[in-house]
């Protein structure tokens, strides 16, 4: 007979069935094993799963007791996926040169832009009274976007080859998957130089940039642009599925994200409940205790940001929206000094796709038949959103 702890020690992200079952597994974890060792081998372990929120945002927060080298949750066969795989000082020179192209101010002459794709697209099935929201708007949405703000002087049909391995990445993370992605960054990466790389863009940044006086790694550049890629594509896309499949089961939340408060007020609980990132790993530098398990240098951990984000000593019935308390310091843009660099893009993504799409259709439902499954991964994703809706 498998036992619940059985299942957690074996526990694999990649696995349909834990993926069905994971709250009930974290939750049990949180209770009875909050620091557990799972040594299934297709899902990067063996790790120690860290499902309390308190022992995440140790572990995030102590970069030096917790490296990020050497620490992806799966191996990708790519030399670098700077800079979630660096630690400081080098990784913090990464984020002090990208940080500012990423902050609202130099996002707004994007704004329109923005407005613009989400409107075009809504055009495209309004009349058809249905819609699956990830494939026919989410992704496009979000990947014709990452052409001009990363991009900029690449074709569609570049950006759409990497979107869909970016996708298949999430779900079935491989040495082979990442290859192909990183292989096309690093092909993008030499087109744009022998092309001539003007302006003060994420390309120009990463060719021209010199950190204690020698230029990035060209390995590094690469890996950057791919975790953009990554971040930009199926991290917000997952959260706009998300968000849209939460208004199909509360109907009278649609009045709620109808009041541009909202974005304040509410956004950051979507992001709680459903974590477009499930978790990240990290290596111990040395031995240490963490909640009574020593954990010996060199061994992984696996923080699931998905299960900090559902601890009843942090938030309160975490299972369900709740918008009507303070709920800060979730995990969902990460924590510590990797946490999210794209989270201002993200947050004004999700604004503008909903302000539009409101703007349209009204009465979201699921549509007939429409299945519910969690895709397994790293990500916290629906396989498909298919709705019903009514035009405004």
């Amino acid at each position: 007979m498998t036992t619940t702890h059985d299942r957690l020690r074996h526990f694999n992200y990649f696995d349909p069935a834990d993926t069905a079952d994971k709250w009930a597994l974290f939750d049990h974890a949180r209770s009875h094993a909050p620091v557990v060792r799972t040594d299934h081998e297709a899902s990067g372990g063996p790790f120690y799963l860290l499902t309390r929120y308190d022992d995440v945002r140790r572990v995030m927060e102590d970069w030096e007791t917790f490296s990020s080298t050497q620490s992806p949750l799966v191996a990708t066969g790519v030399p670098s996926l700077s800079p979630i795989d660096d630690d400081p000082p080098f990784q913090g020179e990464v984020r002090k040169l990208l940080n500012p192209l990423f902050s609202r101010s130099a996002l707004a002459p994007y704004e329109q832009a923005m407005h613009d794709t989400a409107r075009s697209l809504i055009e495209e099935w309004l009349d058809d009274g249905q819609v699956e929201i990830l494939n026919r708007y989410a992704g496009p949405y979000i990947g014709r976007m990452l052409i001009k703000v990363i991009f900029n002087d690449l074709t569609r049909e570049e950006l759409d080859v990497a979107q869909e391995i970016a996708l298949e990445v999430a779900e079935a993370a491989n040495p082979e998957v990442f290859a192909r992605l990183f292989g096309i960054c690093s092909e993008y990466l030499e087109r744009a130089k022998r092309r001539g790389i003007n302006g003060d863009g994420v390309l120009a940044r990463l060719v021209n940039a010199r950190i204690d006086g020698a230029p990035i790694p060209t390995e590094k550049q690469i890996g950057c642009l791919g975790i953009l890629v990554l971040g930009g594509l199926d991290t917000t896309r997952a959260a706009i599925g998300n968000i849209t499949y939460r208004l199909t089961q509360q109907p009278e939340l649609e009045q709620r994200l109808r009041d541009p408060r909202w974005v304040r007020r509410d956004m950051d609980e979507f992001l709680r409940l459903d974590s477009p990132v499930g978790a990240m790993a990290r290596v111990a530098t040395r031995d240490v205790e963490l909640n009574g398990v020593l954990i010996r240098k060199g061994e992984r951990v696996q923080a699931r940001f998905d299960a900090a984000n559902r601890d009843p000593e942090k938030f309160t019935d975490p299972g369900s929206l709740h918008f009507d308390e303070a709920r800060s310091g979730h995990a969902a843009f990460g924590m510590g000094v990797h946490r999210c660099l794209g989270s201002n893009m993200a947050r004004m993504q999700i604004e503008i796709a909903f302000q539009e799409l409101l703007a349209r259709i009204t009465r979201l439902r699921l549509a007939p038949g429409a299945e519910v499954a969690w895709a397994p991964g790293q990500s916290n994703c629906l396989h498909a959103v298919d709705i019903e809706f009514d035009r405004v």
